[in-house]
C-alpha cells in the first residue's frame, strides 16, 4: 500500500523531479562556481549539489551506500570536489551525525510513512519557517528530513520518488528561502554559523526544530 501511494504521489507532481533535472544541468554547466556564489541561479545550483551529496553520504552511512549516486541524482561526484562545496558538504555530513546520534528525532522520523510524501514533506516544511524566522539550522533541519524521505523511498524500493524529493526541496527552498540565504551573502553564510556554537549545540537545535515539526504535523 505503501508503494502504490508514494508512487501515485510522485506521479501526480512530475514538476518537481523537472526542477531537478533543470538544476542537475545547471550544476553542471556552473560546478566552477561552488558555493561563492550569490546570484539567484548560483545559490540554487550550490543548494542541489550539496542536497544531493548529503544523501549520498547519509545512504553510505546507512549501508545502502550502492544504492543511489550523484549521477543518479543528477548530479556528478565532481561538482563535490570544489574546495568550498567540500568545506559546506563537511559541515552537512558533521550535522547530520549529531542528528542521526537523536533518539527522539528518529523515532519522529520513523513514524512518517511514504503514503502521502508530498503532503507530508510541504507541510513539515511549512511549519518549520511558519514563525517567518529563517536560520542556519533550519535549513539543515529542511535537508536533513528531505534526505530521510529519499532514504525511505529507497527501502521501499520507490526509486522514482528520490528526484521528485529533491524537487520539491529545491522548490520550496527557491520560493520561501532563497532570499534570505542572499541576504546572508550566499551558502558561505553557513561555515560561519557553525562556526560559532559547538556541534553539539547546533545538534540541538537543529533536531528540536525538526522534532517540533514533525509533532504539530501529527497532531494537525
Amino acid at each position: 500500500m505503501a508503494e502504490a501511494g508514494a508512487v501515485g504521489d510522485a506521479g501526480g507532481d512530475d514538476g518537481g523531479e523537472r526542477a531537478s533535472e533543470r538544476s542537475g544541468a545547471g550544476d553542471r554547466r556552473r560546478s566552477s562556481h561552488g558555493g561563492t556564489g550569490t546570484s539567484s541561479e548560483q545559490i540554487l545550483q550550490t543548494g542541489a549539489v550539496l542536497l544531493r551529496g548529503f544523501i549520498c553520504d547519509r545512504a553510505h552511512r546507512d549501508g545502502m551506500a550502492d544504492s543511489v549516486t550523484m549521477e543518479e541524482l543528477g548530479g556528478t561526484e565532481q561538482q563535490l570536489a570544489d574546495p568550498s562545496t567540500k568545506r559546506l558538504s563537511d559541515c552537512l555530513r558533521r550535522i547530520g551525525d549529531e542528528l542521526d546520534e537523536n533518539v527522539e528525532l528518529q523515532r519522529m522520523i520513523a513514524q512518517v510513512s511514504t503514503d502521502s510524501p508530498k503532503e507530508v514533506f510541504f507541510r513539515v516544511a511549512m511549519e518549520m519557517f511558519s514563525d517567518g524566522n529563517f536560520n542556519w539550522g533550519r535549513v539543515v533541519a529542511l535537508f536533513y528530513f528531505a534526505c530521510k524521505l529519499v532514504l525511505k523511498a529507497l527501502c521501499a524500493k520507490i526509486p522514482e520518488l528520490i528526484r521528485t524529493i529533491i524537487g520539491w526541496t529545491m522548490d520550496y527552498l527557491r520560493d520561501h528561502v532563497l532570499q534570505w540565504i542572499q541576504e546572508q551573502g550566499g551558502w558561505q553564510g553557513l561555515l560561519s554559523y557553525f562556526g560559532t556554537p559547538t556541534w553539539q549545540t547546533v545538534g540541538i537545535f537543529v533536531a528540536g526544530v525538526l522534532t517540533a515539526s514533525l509533532t504539530i504535523w501529527k497532531m494537525s
